[in-house]
Order: C-alpha cells, then sequence, then structure tokens
C-alpha cells in the first residue's frame, strides 16, 4: 500500500509539471491532480496504521512547511490589508505546496525513491522542451523575437520559461552522468542542449544570468571530471548563441544595464520613460517595484500587508507595489514580512546545505555524490532566477526541499547500516 501511495504521489507530480488538462480540457471536471493527491494520502494514512509507522517525519523541511503554513493563516487573518480571510489564489499555493513536500519527504523512505521523483520530474520537463523546440520551429513568438511559453501554467511566459529550463539544466547533466549506455548520454545531453537554446530563444535576460550563474559552478566541476563533455557543450554552445533571433542577442547585450537600473544605479533609468526603449522600461519599472514594495515591507516588518492585499490601501503611498513584484523573496516579504522572506530564503539555503551535506557523507557513492552536486546548482538557480520572478513557494522549489531533506537522513541511515555490517563481518 505504501508504494502505491507512493505511485500517486508520482501522478501527481506528473500532472503538476504537463498540466494536460490545459490540452485536454475535458479533464478539467475530473480534477486529476486533487484526485491524485487525496489518494496518495489516504493510501499513505492506511499504510501507516497498518505498519504502525508515523503519518510524519518532521524533518527539517516538513518543521519549515508547517512553520510556512502557520505564518500565512496568521497573515491570512492578521494583515493589514489583507481583503478578507476567505480562500485565494495565493493561500492555495502556499498549502497545496507545503503539502506536497510533507508528503514527498514522508514518503520518500528510500534512495531509490528519491531518483524516482527526480527522474520522474526530468521525463515531465520533456513535455516543455518538445513545445520549446515546437514553437521555436514555428517561429510562435511573444515579443519580438521571444519565444513563447509552453501550456503549462507554471511557464507560461518566456522568463518562467527559461527559469525553468535553467532549474532542471543540472538534473539533464546528472542523468548524462548517470547514464549507462551511450545512447541514454547522448539523450539526456541533448535535453541539457535543448534547454540552453530555449533559455537563448525566450530572450529571457533573467534566464541568461541564471545561466551564468550556473555555469559559474557548473565549469569547474566538469571541467575535472567530464573535459570532453564539457569540450563539446562549449563547442555547441558557440555555434549555437550566433543562431539565436538578433533582437535577442540585443536584449542580451543590455545586461549590465538592466541590471544596475534593478538595483537602482542605472543612468538611464533617470531619463523619461517616453525616451527609453521597451526593455530599458522593464527594468526602470522593476526597479521601482523593488523599491516600493520593500517601503511597503518596512512599514509592516514583521507580518507584512497580507496573503492577499487590498492594494487600494497603499496604492496611493506605494503605487508600484501592487500587483505582481518581479522578485521572489520580495513577493513572501509583502505577503509574510521578514518571517516569509526568512522562510523563502530558508528553503533555498536548506536545498544548497543539505546537497553539500549528501556530497560529504556520501564519500565513494559517485552517484549520491553527483546527486547532491546537483541539488546545490538546483539551488543557485532558485536564488539567482527567484531574483527576477514573480512567484515565491515553487511546487519544484518545494519538491526539492523535501527530497534533500529526505536525503540526508537515508544516506547517513545507509552508513549506519553499512558501518553495522562492516563491524559484524
Amino acid at each position: 500500500m505504501s508504494l502505491w501511495a507512493f505511485r500517486f504521489l508520482l501522478w501527481y507530480i506528473c500532472v503538476l509539471l504537463v498540466q494536460p488538462q490545459n490540452r485536454f480540457t475535458f479533464l478539467w471536471p475530473l480534477r486529476i491532480a486533487n484526485l491524485s493527491f487525496l489518494i496518495a494520502t489516504g493510501l499513505h494514512i492506511l499504510s501507516c496504521l497498518e505498519a504502525q509507522k508515523p503519518l510524519l517525519r518532521l524533518g527539517p523541511a516538513t518543521l519549515m512547511a508547517f512553520a510556512l503554513l502557520f505564518f500565512a493563516t496568521l497573515s491570512q487573518h492578521f494583515g493589514v490589508y489583507q481583503i478578507s480571510p476567505a480562500w485565494n489564489p495565493y493561500l492555495d499555493i502556499i498549502v497545496k505546496n507545503s503539502l506536497l513536500l510533507i508528503m514527498v519527504e514522508v514518503m520518500v523512505t528510500s534512495i531509490q525513491r528519491v531518483w524516482a521523483v527526480q527522474i520522474t520530474s526530468l521525463f515531465c520537463t520533456l513535455w516543455w522542451i518538445k513545445g520549446g523546440l515546437r514553437l521555436s520551429a514555428m517561429g510562435a513568438t511573444y515579443s519580438g523575437d521571444r519565444l513563447m511559453g509552453a501550456a503549462v501554467s507554471m511557464i507560461e511566459n518566456p522568463n518562467g520559461f527559461a527559469y525553468m529550463m535553467c532549474v532542471f539544466l543540472p538534473l539533464y547533466l546528472y542523468a548524462y552522468q548517470q547514464a549507462r549506455h551511450k545512447w541514454e548520454k547522448w539523450f539526456f545531453l541533448a535535453c541539457a542542449l535543448a534547454a540552453v537554446w530555449i533559455i537563448f530563444e525566450t530572450g529571457s535576460r533573467t534566464g541568461l544570468v541564471t545561466l551564468i550563474a550556473i555555469g559559474v559552478f557548473l565549469v569547474p566541476y566538469y571541467g575535472r571530471k567530464h573535459f570532453r563533455a564539457l569540450l563539446l557543450i562549449t563547442a555547441v554552445l558557440v555555434v549555437m548563441f550566433p543562431m539565436t533571433g538578433e533582437k535577442n542577442r540585443e536584449r542580451f547585450r543590455t545586461i549590465p544595464q538592466s541590471i544596475a537600473a534593478f538595483f537602482g544605479g542605472a543612468s538611464k533609468g533617470k531619463e523619461p520613460m517616453t525616451m527609453m526603449t521597451q526593455d530599458e522600461q522593464s527594468a526602470e519599472e522593476r526597479s521601482e517595484k523593488n523599491k516600493h514594495t520593500w517601503a511597503l515591507i518596512k512599514e509592516n516588518l514583521l507580518f507584512g500587508v497580507g496573503i492577499n492585499p487590498d492594494s487600494s490601501k497603499y496604492v496611493d503611498r506605494y503605487p508600484m507595489a501592487s500587483g505582481q513584484v518581479h522578485c521572489e523573496i520580495l513577493m513572501a516579504g509583502r505577503q509574510m514580512g521578514i518571517i516569509g522572506m526568512g522562510l523563502y530564503s530558508g528553503f533555498i539555503i536548506l536545498i544548497f546545505i543539505q546537497g553539500w551535506r549528501i556530497r560529504k557523507q556520501a564519500v565513494g557513492w559517485p552517484a549520491l555524490r553527483d546527486l547532491g552536486w546537483t541539488f546545490q546548482l538546483q539551488a543557485v538557480a532558485f536564488a539567482v532566477g527567484g531574483s527576477f520572478s514573480p512567484g515565491p513557494w515553487n511546487p519544484v522549489m518545494m519538491i526539492l526541499a523535501g527530497l534533500s531533506s529526505a536525503m540526508i537522513r537515508l544516506v547517513h541511515e545507509e552508513r549506519v547500516d553499512l558501518l553495522a555490517s562492516t563491524t559484524a563481518a
């Protein structure tokens, strides 16, 4: 029964990442995601009762998820500008993704299940890659040369598409490292290169900055262990980048000044908006949104202004703090103040630190050590890409937090068992 509960959890992750109901609309009334999660939860409870096992594992990720649920509830009821305590889309995201994290940590009871979740997620994103390559071939653009997002709610725009490709790129490379057959290696390497091509074609400066940040960590590691693969990837990228649309390359050239404008130091930010290009206006607006949102957070530092605030209550003072803010930590701060910012940062730090601990403890287990490195690279992608994206409490981030938290316990148990068997022998 435990195995069937885990299988339904994997199916829930598939539905979450692929969103088949967007393509096959007859699935909407069936609520296949909610149904899958409820069945997984029910089977898990029955399995625990039958085997007399605890329903929860209070690992670091689960404790943080409970803290998130607690403070989200407080903000929902006591946020100074909260519209009402009724259920809303923002609370829906927090509750569902927190419960997903909790279920991942308790159901992942073996290292094989860690791999199962990661590889299931990987194969789900093949739908994204297929959509990106097909849209690129058809010339389906969002603005100028920018590739549209695939028909998935998580990646419905170019920035979100590039961001998620950066998050999964380390996983494609991990699968390439672990593949046993040559054709498998070529397949996963092709997936990694396709992900980079999609990042280029989206024209997303967020995606390119995140890709560069990952590369800073990746190149020294691959240079030592996979030198030929690194040379091949570099050669392909050198050929690939000039093939990107000219308007996208123009956007990439504005990255330094856009970053300066984002943090409030761009000289062009002082020009009238009518004299700026579209990209400069975008950077200036994001800079103003950041400033106004941070000022609003400082006024309500402890609990924020509410999970779903009424912006009319503060728009006269901070007009740019309404709507979506393209910085996940500031969105978390607007919702739950400094507590929300701490929790959001905590999940990313947890993934990175647990990945580091896995690498240290999995000495002699190359596959596990490399998976710990993959967690660290994905944490870097969240830290950098999330600085320019509007959606905190991303389900992929929560899945990885639960996985890394469960895996460090499993690696420790494996070491204890190995030591015990060696001593007995």
